[in-house]
């Protein structure tokens, strides 16, 4: 196997066969993100896949799920997904689903029609980065969609069958919009119906718009109790079924990681002590430049 650039990947794919589609990412303006930002995109071509592909089924190994990358795989049209599945299950037969990252902009390239032909082909639980269910909060990310688009799209993922997950960003508005923003991520998820949240908090990466904005004074940043307070009332909103709640990235203040709606309750609670457990110094502190020795697990 091969990998150009860097490479990315959520922490709950670590046991997925990572196989490389495309580099870099087809959109790469986020305002807060530095991922790709020296990566030109490209399409991998189908003898470099297929020839990964031939490697990995000389392995013993066996996996049961692939995920593809990098950083918006979804973007390739349909027909290439189709082929790309077919390679997938042609050499390594028992992998029973395909991900991936995708944004609202590639899911709405694709028909109800084509959507519902890649689920039965293996394809779901693509990682949408949504990130917030504001319309003002999305066009300061700079994410190239609207709130009313990106509801088209996962109606359309749900029609077809196809589940998926959802990223939101904590602490994205700033510090005096924490519950309203909390409010409008809890009414779009609910709509949404993923089949997993993945909440991490806003962190501020070097050399990107959002640096230079809080250099400026043009965005505050929110602090460690921000962060969770916001968290908290995400989660007291939530009304959804068979949902995994994900909270355990690094840079997730409170580590937390539980099923909707039964593990409502046992989340909150955990927050709330891990809000407590933290110094007034620490829960005060704004993070922009890492956390390192504040997370709590």
């Amino acid at each position: 196997m091969h990998y150009t650039g860097t490479t990315f990947r959520p922490p709950y794919e670590a046991y997925s066969l990572l196989l490389q589609v495309t580099t870099g990412c087809s959109h790469n303006r986020c305002t807060f993100c530095s991922m790709y930002r020296d990566v030109p995109f490209e399409v991998s071509p189908i003898e470099e896949i297929e020839a990964d592909l031939a490697e990995v089924a000389a392995r013993p190994r066996l996996y049961t799920r692939v995920f593809l990358v990098n950083g918006d795989a979804f973007c390739l049209p349909f027909e290439q997904l189709v082929k790309i599945a077919e390679l997938i299950h042609k050499y390594l037969p028992r992998v029973e689903t395909i991900g991936g990252y995708a944004s609202v902009n590639n899911i709405l390239t694709k028909s109800v029609d084509e959507l519902r032909k890649l689920k039965d082909l293996g394809y779901a639980d693509f990682n949408v980065g949504l990130e917030s269910g504001s319309d003002e909060t999305l066009a300061f990310m700079n994410k190239g969609y609207t709130l009313a688009q990106a509801r088209q799209a996962f109606a359309w993922l749900n029609e077809a069958g196809m589940p998926f997950n959802l990223n939101i960003i904590l602490a994205a508005a700033g510090p005096d919009r924490c519950v309203d923003q909390a409010i409008a991520n809890a009414e779009i998820v609910n709509e949404a119906k993923p089949t997993l949240v993945f909440v991490s908090p806003l962190h501020v990466d070097p050399h990107t718009e959002l640096e230079e904005m809080i250099e400026k004074g043009q965005f505050k940043e929110c602090t460690l109790r921000d962060y969770v307070t916001e968290e908290m009332e995400f989660l007291k909103r939530l009304d959804v079924e068979d949902c995994r709640f994900f909270g355990l990235h690094i840079s997730n203040p409170v580590g937390v990681d539980g099923m909707l709606p039964q593990d409502k309750d046992t989340l909150l609670q955990e927050l709330q002590e891990g809000l407590n457990d933290y110094t007034d110094w620490q829960l005060n502190r704004v993070p922009s430049k890492g956390r390192e020795g504040l997370i709590i697990g």
